[in-house]
């Protein structure tokens, strides 16, 4: 298994992962050194409880999208209940 280096709010990591995960531990790396930059009102807690403001604001983010695709997926379900009326609509009309 591959070892893969990581930094996270300045502090160096070695972390294990399996074959072809190191892209997705990259790209995390980043999201959570983005989100330390982007909250630096939480620079002076300690490590701990920088770590457990990060999880709660990416829990609340992942919430929140979560919510956002449920109402799409209800307007879209909306959408086709409407097309399959109108198409049933449209063949009592041909069909006479």
């Amino acid at each position: 298994m591959p070892i893969l280096s990581l930094e996270i709010d300045n502090i160096k990591y070695e972390i294990e992962c399996k074959e072809g995960e190191e892209k997705l531990l990259r790209e995390s790396e980043q999201l959570l050194n983005h989100k330390f930059q982007e909250n630096k009102h939480i620079k002076n807690l300690s490590q701990y409880k920088k770590y457990l403001m990060i999880s709660l604001i990416l829990a609340g983010e992942i919430n929140l999208l979560k919510k956002q695709n449920e109402k799409q997926t209800t307007d879209f379900e909306s959408i086709i209940d409407e097309l399959d009326d109108l198409e049933n609509l449209i063949e009592k009309k041909i069909n006479g």
